[in-house]
Order: structure tokens, then sequence, then C-alpha cells
């Protein structure tokens, strides 16, 4: 097995879940967050038992209390759960995540000397960091250190914007920090506002946010956000937290303050900050966006706007809108769609990244090191939970289909075939990008590379379905073994017309595949097999058995040629026509015979091995040659029972996640398969149920064949528009992608694999939806599916209006 291991660190992220009525919760939840590296990224998490009527918006109803915080959850992919309230609805417990209680956090208890924290690493760690860059000597540009004194008057509002630190936690600070980095106190002021969030000043939940790095979330699509509020709601304050631990810069303007000019010139200097030029001239501009709080109206907020009396762009008095723009809603960070729409949580890290190659492992094991970040205590012995390492795995050339992406967990026989044992769940989990493990030690740790057989069929067992590989797949799996893993070597026209010709299949001629079967199989003599194999192929083939070799003779009594394998050779020959034994002394003349080859175990089966050919092709161009970026699970033919419901069955299946551009997108995918036969009317019944079953799988319909017959691309062309329906995250609900010979019988990638003219039309299809989206215009005459949803939207809104 080779491959590699991309290792990032990062925090031990918490999600403080929280009575959403209580301010001494939330309060409690702050200062714990401002006491752990990364602190400032953990969400606070409202346990809403029914949604306020806050939620409501014109016409449309709240959406339930279980979508909002499942949502939150699933947004923010936390480690850990921390629990402030008396209990968790069962629908939280049911995420598997490891549920903790704020004093699990220190050795002592809540209440007792403890500075250090039992998870994650502490703040007197990163101080003692920021202290050795910064205060050790003094520097040319020194920065600030103050612990604010937070006011009694809309304390937990100042809470949230400074930090505060539990009364243990302080004290350790001035003891041992008040002098090293001449900690101040100033009191918290409106009037001093400015002065305290200059860019120079660290404070307790900025020193959180120490040497970590904000990645991904929406990319150029997230915007800076001035958040308009009351900051004596604590909902409120709960989404400022929330906002600003998604990844996004955020400037909080309460309601309160808006005639304070420390806070009307920060908010102008924020605006400007965040006015970005992009574009070849530099005409157009990213702006910071003013967002309205759930107890504040967008009325309040355009007065405010007006009130600041910017000048637009060319700096003539008039639109304010051309410094901000005024966004009406609240992000939707708890919403899937939302997040894929530009609503994106980002991911934060260390600033530690290394890759290192997995090789020479025997028995599909890997040795993962642990990484952590460069600072913090060296005594570990307490720690139950240092930091996190998030692992991306790239494996190939084992003998067998190894798992590099995980789906998200959700029963206990997933559980199990991540981490050998239920009880072990605390160290590994599946995140966002792959494999998470908690680094609990400095020592590396050694653990077999999940096989994707069991990650999937597990998957389906805590839906209720008993999966196991049909009988084609069993022989794929032979075959992929039998090659190592390079199934490519069989991506020639050439290379399977000769293979099938040896194994007594049907034959091909220009695509068309002839009636009559040849029952026997064929020999090639060793001349043939290296012509028609280059010579690296034809070195590759034999070495790993694919062919035979034996010799080819006439029996004396029967006249007849028969072949005899090397491993069969002896002083005495048994015919296989006439059943008489000859003498081979005598009988084997190298000049009338010759050494020729057969194929060997899989290989022999005939009809391109029952299809498996097809299956490993499409599965290697899925998973390898159409982008290095994706990751996949893969497992070849299968099917599965489940009672009362129909039996699924698929020819492939596969787990696949692209990171395009920064932000991955992932999902399920099941195909259809064949060589060079034709889709009939149960293979399209077939894929339609597991799309109704599955809602958001990839549909893949893959061929030998360069061209489909017009019934097939009538009864495609019906699949795919029931699948491209307007699904979530600009994806449909089904998309079908159609792979053929051109993309599977080459070592060439899309668009590479097209004609001139299809590469002109079809530029970027890097990644999985934009292949699905080409392949239907290509071969189905379909227009893209995003003019199918502008066309549908535009009908709709004329309806809307031919109605009123």
């Amino acid at each position: 097995m080779l491959g590699s291991a991309d290792i990032k660190v990062r925090p031990l992220k918490l999600a403080l879940m929280v009575d959403p009525s209580s301010a001494s919760q939330v309060r409690e939840a702050i200062r714990l967050a401002c006491t752990q590296w990364g602190g400032m990224f953990f969400p606070i998490i409202p346990v809403h038992k029914r949604m306020p009527a806050s939620w409501r918006k014109g016409s449309l109803k709240a959406p339930p209390a279980h979508d909002v915080v499942k949502g939150y959850l699933d947004g923010f992919d936390p480690d850990i759960l921390v629990q402030f309230g008396k209990e968790l609805p069962k629908y939280v417990l049911d995420s598997k995540l490891k549920v903790l209680k704020p004093e699990s956090f220190w050795s002592g208890g809540r209440d007792q000397d403890a500075n250090e924290p039992t998870y994650g690493i502490g703040v007197l760690d990163v101080l003692l960091d920021i202290f050795r860059e910064h205060f050790k000597f003094k520097p040319r540009y020194p920065l600030k250190a103050i612990v604010p004194v937070i006011p009694k008057g809309l304390g937990l509002f100042w809470a949230s914007v400074f930090g505060e630190y539990p009364e243990h936690i302080a004290e350790a600070i001035d003891k041992e920090f008040a002098d090293a980095l001449d900690l101040s106190k100033p009191e918290v002021r409106p009037t001093n506002f400015r002065e305290l969030t200059e860019e120079d000043v660290l404070f307790p939940r900025r020193i959180t946010q120490w040497a970590t790095r904000v990645q991904g979330g929406g990319g150029f699509l997230r915007k800076a956000s001035v958040f308009f509020m009351d900051a004596s709601k604590i909902e409120d304050v709960i989404d400022f937290w929330n906002l600003r631990a998604s990844g996004r810069p955020v400037l909080p303007l309460p309601k309160q303050f808006l005639d304070e000019a420390s806070f009307r010139q920060v908010v102008v200097e924020f605006l400007d900050e965040h006015r970005r030029p992009w574009g070849k001239d530099g005409s157009s501009f990213d702006l910071a966006s003013l967002i309205p709080s759930r107890h504040s109206t967008m009325d309040e907020m355009q007065a405010f706007a007006k009130s600041l009396a910017l000048s637009s762009l060319d700096d003539k008095p008039g639109s304010t809108t051309q410094r901000m723009s005024l966004q009406h809603w609240y992000p939707r960070l708890w919403d899937e769609w939302a997040r894929g729409n530009g609503d994106g949580i980002a991911d934060v890290y260390g600033e530690d990244e290394e890759i290192t190659d997995i090789e020479g492992e025997e028995h599909l094991s890997m040795r993962l090191k642990s990484l952590v970040p460069s600072f913090g205590r060296e005594n570990w012995y307490r720690s139950k939970g240092r930091c996190v390492n998030e692992f991306d795995l790239r494996l190939y050339g084992a003998d067998e289909h190894l798992a590099e992406v995980y789906p998200k967990v959700e029963g206990n026989h997933l559980l199990q075939a991540i981490t050998g044992n239920i009880g072990g769940y605390g160290e590994w989990r599946v995140g966002h990008h792959g494999l998470v493990r908690i680094v609990r030690r400095l020592s590396g740790e050694s653990r077999k590379a999940p096989k994707s057989e069991e990650i999937l069929f597990a998957w389906l067992k805590d839906r209720g379905w008993e999966a196991k590989l049909s009988s084609p797949g069993i022989l794929a799996k032979q075959i992929y073994k039998r090659l190592g893993g390079m199934v490519s070597m069989l991506a020639d026209k050439d290379v399977l017309a000769l293979i099938e010709h040896m194994n007594g299949g049907m034959v091909t001629r220009g695509g068309a595949q002839k009636d009559d079967r040849v029952i026997v199989e064929r020999e090639a003599s060793v001349a043939e097999v290296k012509r028609k194999l280059n010579a690296h192929r034809y070195e590759w083939f034999i070495q790993k058995g694919i062919f035979k070799l034996g010799l080819q003779t006439k029996c004396p009594s029967c006249q007849r040629n028969s072949w005899f394998a090397m491993a069969t050779l002896k002083e005495e020959l048994d015919c296989p026509k006439c059943l008489n034994t000859f003498p081979a002394a005598g009988n084997i003349d190298q000049g009338r015979s010759g050494w020729f080859y057969r194929t060997a175990g899989p290989f022999s089966v005939p009809n391109f091995a029952d299809g498996a050919f097809s299956v490993l092709l499409t599965l290697e161009a899925l998973a390898g040659r159409i982008t290095s970026g994706r990751r996949s699970t893969s497992v070849p033919s299968f099917e599965a029972t489940a009672p009362g419901k129909v039996n699924l069955e698929a020819d492939l299946a596969m787990f696949w996640r692209d990171g395009s551009y920064g932000d991955d997108t992932a999902g399920i995918l099941f195909g259809e398969c064949k060589s060079y036969g034709l889709f009939k009317t149960k293979d399209f019944q077939r894929m339609r149920y597991l799309a109704e079953t599955f809602p958001g799988a990839v549909l893949v319909f893959s061929t030998l064949r360069e061209s489909f017959t017009k019934e097939e691309i009538a009864a495609l062309t019906r699949l795919a528009k029931f699948g491209r329906k307007y699904w979530k995250a600009n994806r449909p609900r089904n998309p079908v992608l159609i792979l053929t010979g051109a993309e599977l019988l080459t070592w060439e990638h899309p668009p590479h694999c097209w004609n001139e003219e299809l590469q002109k039309r079809f530029q970027n299809v890097d990644s999985l939806m934009e292949h699905c989206n080409a392949s239907q215009q290509i071969y189905l005459g379909l227009s893209s599916w995003q003019e199918d949803w502008h066309a549908a939207f535009e009908r709709r809104r004329r309806a809307r209006e031919k109605r009123s």
C-alpha cells in the first residue's frame, strides 16, 4: 500500500450548548471559550424547545427547533459538546459526539485551583507563546495586553465583545503574566470602544485566535459584516457570537450606542477597510454588509446608514450603498442550502501542516504521526485531548479498495467500522474533511486503513440494509487484487479485445457485438501477445499473472492440436480431445509447435469478465483520472436487502469528495455499467429506485461504447430531467453522469479526452457536478441545469404576477 496523509492541526472545537433564555449560561459559555486556544470559533448553540416568534419572517414560519440545533452542529462540526443546562435532547445525543459538563475541563473541578485544562490548550500556554514572541524583548511596534473590566450594564454583550475569564483563570494570569505582559485593566465604556479594539490590542477573546488561520467557508462570497443588534437581548448576543465564530470579520453595532462617536468612527473605518476592489479594471468592489438582528428592523438600520452621510466611491455625496450593502436577513448558518450559497462556515486551523508518505506498510497498516502546535506545555499526563489532527488520506497501490471518504456517523455499525470499537470513539471521528483524531499523546498511532467495503456496508446497515458483494462484485474484487489496483492498465480497446479474444468471449467489431459466443478459450502466441501489447504493458501483465504460458502440440492419435499449461507438462500427456495418452518425447517439435498464452484466473471469464472490466474502469475514472483533488470510497457490484423493501442492486457505489476552490462538496453515487450491451428498462427502473431511496445521490451510466441508441437516449433523458430538479446548495436532486469509451478507454481526463470543439465548450469540468452537467449536454443534448432552473424561476415569477 502506498499513499500520503495531509495532516493539519487545529484547536479542539467545542459546541457550547446553552438554554437560550439563561444569560448566566451564555456568559459561562463565553468564559469557558476564552480559556481555550481557538475559543473565539466555538459556537454557542441555543437549545430551543420551540423557536421563538423572532424567528418568523413575515408569512414564513420559523424552522423546527431540532432542525436549527442539528443544522448548527452539522455546520460548525464540533469535536465535543459542552452541556451547560440540565439535559440535552435525544436527537443531540444521537449525534454520537462526546458530551461533557463545564467542570470536566479542569482536573480539580470548576471551583478549585486547576489552571491547566484537561481538554484543549489553555490560555496560559497561549500567553506564554505571546510573551516569548512579543514581550520577551522590546519590539519596535509593541502590542498591548489588557483584561478589560466588564461593566454591569449590558455585561453579557460586553463579555461577548472582549471576552472574560473565570475567576481562577483570571487569578492565575495576574500571578504569572501581570508584569511580564504589562497587563492593564481598563474599564469598558462606549466612549473608549475604538481605543480598546485597536489592532495592536490583545484582549481575552482576541487572544484565543492566536496562531490560527481561517480557510474556506464560501470563499469570495463571504463578506465582512456589521451586525446591527440590540445589546440587551440574549438572542442577539448569541447570534453575534456565532456570526463571528463562522470565520467572517464582524463588528457589533448596538442600537443603544448609535450616537456614540467612538462606535460611529469604528463603523466607518470598518467599511473602508473591507471595501476591496476586484476585477481587471478595479471598478468593482466587495463591500461589508450591514445585517439586522432579530430584534432590530430594516428601517432602523437604513436610518443609521443614511445618518453616516458617506460619500460614494467617486467621492461625491450620494448613495451610501456604494460604501456598504444592506442585507435584510441574518445568515442562515444552520441551513445546508444557505451554507452552500455564500453563508458558509470557515475551517480554523493552526499554523502547522505536514504531508507524510505512507509506504511499505504490511497488512494495510499505516502509521499516522501526531502533529501538535509549536507552543504549549510539555507535560501531557493530565490531558485527555490536547488538539485535533485532520487527515486527508490519498491511498493507492493496495490490492483492494480503501476508504478515503467517510460519511457522517449516524449509527453504531459505521462507528465501529471507523474506530474498531464503540468505546474508542472519543479518539476518532468523522469530520467535514475526513478522519479526525483528538490528540492525547505526542506519539503517533498505527491503525489499519479501513476498507471501502466495510465502511459503505456499515453505513447501509445503520439505515436498515444488509449488503454484500454480488457475484460480479466478487469477480471485480479478484481482478482488482490481481492488478494490484492498477486498473488503468486495462484502459485500452486493444488490450480488452485481446483478453476477450483469448478467453473465448463475444467478438466485437466496430463497437458492435456479435450474437455468437465461442465457448472454448483461445490461445495466442507469445509473439502475437507481445505485438499487441507494448513492451512495458507486456512485462507488467506477465508479472501480474494475467496470462499463463503453455505449449501447443498435436496428438498423434486424433491429429488435433491441444494446449498444455506449463505446469502440466510431463513425460506423458493426456489429450483433452480424444482422451488418449501419448509420450511427450518425439511429439513435441519446436519446429512445428510453439509457446502460447492463455488468460488466467478471473481474466478467463468471457464477456469482458461478466462486465467487471467496465465496472473497474468506471471506478478508476471517477476516483483517479478525472481529478487529483477527488477522494473516494468505492465498492463494486453489490446487492442489499431490507425487510419490507425492494432489494437494492447496483454495479458500483462510491462516497466521493471534491476539493475544488478550497470548499469541499461530497456525496454518494451509484452506477449502472455495460461493456458493449444495451441499457434495458430494468436498468433505468433500478436506478430510479436508488434515486428515490437516496435523495442527492449521483446516478452514473457508463459503457465502453461511444454512442447510444435512440431508445437509450430517450430513457436517459427522462431520468436526467427527473434528477435535475433543484435540491440544495446549487445541486440537483439526483444528477445523472454519463460515461462512454471516450472517458473510460483513455488515460486522459475530461475535457482533454474529448474533441477540440467540446474542449473549448467545456473548459472547466474539475468537479463531479460540473462533469454531470457537461455529460448531459454532450450525450443527451440537454441545456445546462442552471438554464432550466432560471427558466422555471421565470415561469413561477410570471405566474405570480398574473395572479396578482
